[in-house]
């Protein structure tokens, strides 16, 4: 599963990934990969990963930047 965040704002980003994270737990997917692009949401996207209760592990992509692999928790 896909969630792209690039362009919203922060406020927005953030209501999206809380909705589409719990869904994609709720829908047993076992990993997410999160766009953000390379600005603010960026900075701060490790910090709501790490505080989402269904997310077990947050990575940022080597290959690019603005990307993050998220492992979620087994349901």
């Amino acid at each position: 599963m896909k969630i792209d965040l690039h362009g919203m704002t922060i406020h927005m980003a953030w209501n999206v990934f809380v909705s589409r994270a719990t869904g994609a737990y709720y829908n047993n997917h076992k990993s997410i990969v999160v766009i953000t692009g390379q600005g603010a949401i960026a900075k701060e996207f490790p910090q709501w990963a790490h505080q989402h209760s269904h997310v077990r592990s947050c990575t940022q992509m080597p290959n690019n930047p603005g990307s993050f692999k998220l492992v979620l928790k087994k349901g």
